[in-house]
């Protein structure tokens, strides 16, 4: 069947005028889907801000009223300081008393914590401080730091020390006090530092003398101990590794008792001579007649 060329002409016109709505309708879906578009793109574009993140402490265990907070007692917490506001970061505990107790796992208050270099806040509760003189020899030639663990020696004098007579009166010694901590040595407390300048600073402070005195920190009952030793004999202080917790069985050691020595058999008396007893003088009377005189009495000259 052939078309006439009229109907061709009116079927080219119709698919011209299919195609122009066809470009038309595209336009238009473009045109509405371009501000959907451009207000997706900047929300895309533009990073989710994480919240911020610090390193808080908390306790790895139990820590109580009074003790000095090392880096051993504490874990590091990433937490989101707008939430805990009042919580303390690591770079703040370390070194400070902690002045409420703390249960283990628990997120550490700044409100419990305590900046003060003075000696009472940081004695641990139920324990008294207690100072002694020292010199090198006694306190581990001054190398005893705060914070530090020691054993107590206590040497009583018999009168072998005092005469200067070895082994006569037999001095002793022995441990009286294990894994005592040190509190304090001379002015510096544990938990702070000693206040030094910077190399080259000429208004640095000199070198501070030896320290003169240890506190250590020990129950009353030990006060009581150690203060009856320090009255009667000398105190000697031993220093411990941090890790050793081991307490030893307490022996007393005494001097070298004096040999016994045998009594010297006594030297034999040689016998004195015996002296002849001597006759007695006898009396001579003279009789004469019935008249007697007594010439000679006998009686010795």
């Amino acid at each position: 069947m052939h078309l006439g060329l009229k109907a061709k002409v009116t079927m080219a016109a119709g698919l011209s005028a299919a195609l122009i709505f066809l470009v038309l309708g595209i336009a238009q879906l473009r045109r509405e889907a371009l501000p959907v578009a451009s207000a997706a793109a900047p929300a895309a574009a533009a990073p989710r801000s994480a919240p911020p993140v610090a390193v808080l402490a908390t306790a790895a265990q139990a820590i109580a009223t009074g003790d000095t907070i090392t880096a051993a007692m504490i874990h590091n917490a990433p937490a989101d300081p707008a939430r805990f506001p009042g919580m303390a970061m690591v770079t703040e505990v370390v070194g400070k008393v902690a002045t409420q107790d703390v249960a283990k796992g628990a997120m550490i208050p700044r409100a419990g914590l305590d900046l003060a270099t003075k000696l009472a806040i940081r004695v641990p509760v139920g324990m008294r401080a207690i100072s002694i003189d020292t010199t090198a020899e006694i306190a581990v030639a001054g190398l005893v730091q705060p914070g530090d663990r020691v054993d107590v020696q206590a040497v009583y004098p018999g009168t072998d020390a005092l005469s200067g007579g070895r082994g006569d009166g037999q001095s002793r010694a022995g441990t009286l006090l294990q894994m005592v901590q040190v509190l304090a040595v001379g002015d510096l407390v544990v938990g702070t530092r000693p206040a030094t300048g910077g190399e080259g600073d000429l208004t640095a402070p000199p070198p501070a003398p030896p320290a003169r005195t240890v506190t250590l920190a020990l129950s009353p009952e030990q006060v009581s101990t150690l203060s009856l030793a320090k009255a009667t004999g000398s105190l000697y202080l031993s220093l411990r590794n941090p890790a050793d917790q081991q307490e030893v069985a307490l022996v007393e050691t005494r001097s070298a008792a004096p040999p016994v020595r045998a009594a010297p058999a006594p030297a034999p008396v040689a016998p004195q001579p015996r002296r002849a007893a001597r006759a007695k003088p006898q009396a001579i009377e003279l009789v004469m007649g019935g008249h007697s005189e007594l010439i000679y009495a006998g009686e010795n000259p």
